[in-house]
């Protein structure tokens, strides 16, 4: 509508220029609602219009001159708001020289492999993606030779790293993604000694060994069962661990072996890697809770057993088959009973040693010739009909906590009888 009365008004003023030259046309406010709008061909009225303000846009108003105090008022604003260019130099002396303070600092911190800066904030340098030192360093943390070799171990997850760190275990290194992850480990750091690497999460999740990572490591030193400390005192337990080959089935056994509150762990020679991932992993810390001796030849096991020590083995060969016809004639010819793990006093020993075999190998020779030199017992755990066996960690688990249940239960009474004894 309005381009078509915006045409018909241009037409009109083509042919009727001198009469309708000063007539003011409305066609193109027509959708600002006006009050009326006037055409060329009506009769001459008298309408009651509104007057609207016109703006002038005459350029001379733009250019026209302000007062000379304002002009005054704004041209020395002008000049204190534009600094000289010496104050600019300065205070660029001044940054410069601040920032390199700061990296001076930092960098002499990292030399120091100080932890906390001025700020108590961790230092930490920021590599790039696939810097040399980062696959320098796991890749021997990866083979068990230059694990052995370099006396480092490579933990993920920053539980792990607390559990290392609670145990007194020097970490040398500590390659994550996200900071945040580093206020886990905060309260337990030391204050030098520790040299921290950011990387990318997707360069963690190429070294890592599993399918979700924490983006977390931790590299320690290796403990040795000298070093370890231990949090509370053990009982007079311990266990030896007779070719293990499973890495899952010996991280259980260790976790139990905390948990009940072994006083040591010997492994034989043939068993997994102690340091294996997997094995430190279904662990969960126990490594660095816990001495474990580590592939010890048989010969050398007594030397680190209690001379008085009664030894039993966990055995699920209670009944004799034709597959393992010749183990059980071993153990007739050397005497040595079985027992269920319940029937027997645990609290009469001074010292008890318990020998777990693997699922797959079984109990061998050695552990059924150990067990004759010191009168020792066969352990079974008797199953509903249907079941061989259990699973070696489990196993471990029902005997290891009956074990300290009935030493737990012996020394309570006896103390609960000596306070009545100081009580009359």
């Amino acid at each position: 509508m309005s381009r078509a009365l915006n045409y018909l008004s241009q037409v009109l003023l083509q042919q009727h220029q001198p009469t309708f030259g000063s007539v003011r046309l409305y066609a193109r406010w027509m959708n600002r609602k006006p009050v009326k709008v006037l055409l060329p061909l009506e009769p001459e009225t008298k309408p009651n219009l509104k007057k609207e303000k016109v703006i002038s846009l005459d350029a001379s108003i733009l250019n026209k001159p302000k007062d000379k105090q304002q002009v005054q008022n704004q041209s020395a604003e002008a000049v204190n708001s534009v600094p000289t260019p010496n104050l600019n130099q300065k205070k660029a002396k001044e940054i410069k020289s601040k920032r390199d303070e700061t990296l001076k600092k930092r960098l002499f911190y990292l030399s120091q492999k100080k932890v906390f800066d001025d700020n108590n904030e961790i230092i930490f340098e920021k590599l790039k993606e696939n810097d040399g030192r980062i696959s320098h360093l796991l890749v021997k943390l990866k083979s068990k030779k230059d694990r052995l070799r370099t006396g480092q171990v490579l933990v993920e997850g920053w539980r792990m790293i607390v559990d290392g760190l609670e145990a007194k275990c020097k970490l040398n290194y500590v390659i994550f993604s996200q900071t945040e992850d580093l206020n886990n480990l905060r309260p337990f750091l030391p204050k030098t000694g520790v040299v921290f690497y950011k990387i990318p999460y997707k360069e963690i999740k190429l070294w890592s060994d599993v399918e979700t990572s924490p983006g977390i490591f931790g590299v320690f030193e290796m403990p040795t069962s000298d070093n370890v400390k231990q949090l509370s005192k053990p009982l007079p337990f311990s266990l030896i661990c007779d070719n293990i080959r499973v890495p899952g089935n010996l991280g259980a056994i260790l976790r139990v072996a905390v948990g009940a509150g072994c006083e040591k762990v010997i492994l034989s020679k043939g068993c997994v890697d102690l340091w294996d991932p997997k094995v430190i992993r279904s662990a969960a810390g126990a490594h660095f809770r816990l001495p474990v001796h580590s592939s010890v030849e048989w010969d050398e096991i007594p030397k680190h057993l209690e001379q008085d020590t009664s030894i039993f083995i966990a055995d699920s060969n209670a009944k004799v088959n034709e597959e393992t016809e010749n183990a059980i004639d071993l153990m007739e010819d050397m005497q040595i009973p079985v027992l269920p793990y319940y029937g027997v006093q645990f609290s009469s020993f001074k010292n008890i040693t318990l020998i777990i075999g693997g699922e797959t190998e079984g109990i061998s020779e050695n552990s059924y010739a150990l067990a004759a030199q010191k009168n020792g017992l066969r352990l079974n755990i008797p199953l509903q009909r249907g079941v061989d066996s259990l699973n070696t960690g489990m196993a471990t688990a029902v005997i290891a906590f009956e074990i300290r249940r009935q030493l737990i239960e012996a020394w309570t009474k006896a103390k609960n009888e000596r306070l009545t004894v100081h009580a009359t």
